[in-house]
């Protein structure tokens, strides 16, 4: 009976160890900070006021260069510009 239980635990802590191996973890991209992600708006001008604007829900003053400047920014940019309001950044990229 002791040898049964030996394999046994011999055989629950090899797959253990093979399924603790074989999990591969993928490095996830790191946050943009806001300062990054309001750098490329700032450099456009009236493009922060723009943007400011949209958030309220009034896109006139969206320039050719501002919605450039906007849909260069990565994914996780968007949420950082109007924070609590997600279709908005849905809303300025089309």
């Amino acid at each position: 009976m002791e040898t049964k239980q030996m394999k046994e635990m011999f055989f629950f802590s090899t797959l253990m160890v093979a399924l603790l191996c074989s999990h591969q973890s993928e490095a996830q991209p790191p946050v943009p900070s806001p300062d990054e992600c309001f750098s490329p708006i700032k450099k456009v001008k009236g493009c922060l006021d723009a943007v400011k604007a949209v958030t309220e829900g009034d896109f006139k003053g969206l320039g050719k260069d501002c919605c450039h400047a906007i849909n260069g920014l990565a994914d996780d940019c968007l949420s950082i510009l109007s924070p609590g309001k997600p279709y908005i950044g849905h809303c300025i990229t089309r």
